[in-house]
């Protein structure tokens, strides 16, 4: 029975518009992993250890030292690949965690449910506030193309100042592209 030892945390992103980039709590406690059980049936003992505010459901596990996101349905294991690099550097003062987190397709529906539902004043706050949330996790722009985010930009510019939807849009447009192998 192979086991992974980490310093395990989680990231309060269960509102998008409402978050930080620190991972909590700051003195990570360690979380032993079978490396023969897919993570999904493990995932509950990180988030009861943690205290995490997220629904248990709607949880992710990303490594800290490049961002990938486990699978988990698949087993440590199986994502050797993934774990690459990880427990390199601890010697020199760099800890990695595995950090409990909201799912990406959780946080672009809240993402897009916040853009439909507000209006005036509140539109335009939502649509600068996504603009950092892009910058700040590279992950979800994709995420949010694939879910029609697009399209809720479009409409609710409609209703919005064309500039503030059109800031928004040309830097998602942007991002994407970047991120898209030629």
């Amino acid at each position: 029975m192979a086991t992974f030892v980490s310093r395990v945390q989680f990231l309060d992103d269960t509102d998008p518009f409402n978050s930080t980039n620190f991972p909590e709590p700051t003195r990570p406690p360690l979380y032993t992993f079978r490396e023969d059980i897919p993570l999904i049936n493990q995932i509950s003992g990180v988030h009861r250890l943690l205290r995490a505010p997220h629904k248990p459901d709607d949880c992710a596990l990303q490594l800290s030292h490049n961002g990938s996101y486990l699978d988990l349905d698949s087993t440590l294991a199986e994502q050797r690949d993934e774990l690459e690099g990880f427990q390199e550097n601890v010697g020199r003062g760099k800890k990695h965690s595995i950090i409990l987190r909201t799912q990406l397709s959780v946080r672009v529906h809240a993402c897009i449910e916040k853009l439909y539902l507000s209006t005036g004043r509140e539109l335009r706050r939502a649509l600068f506030s996504l603009k950092q949330i892009f910058q700040d996790d590279k992950d979800l722009v994709h995420e949010f193309v694939v879910a029609e985010g697009l399209t809720c930009l479009i409409k609710v510019g409609a209703e919005a100042d064309q500039n503030y939807q059109n800031y928004i849009l040309r830097e998602q447009l942007r991002k994407e592209l970047q991120s898209t192998p030629p």
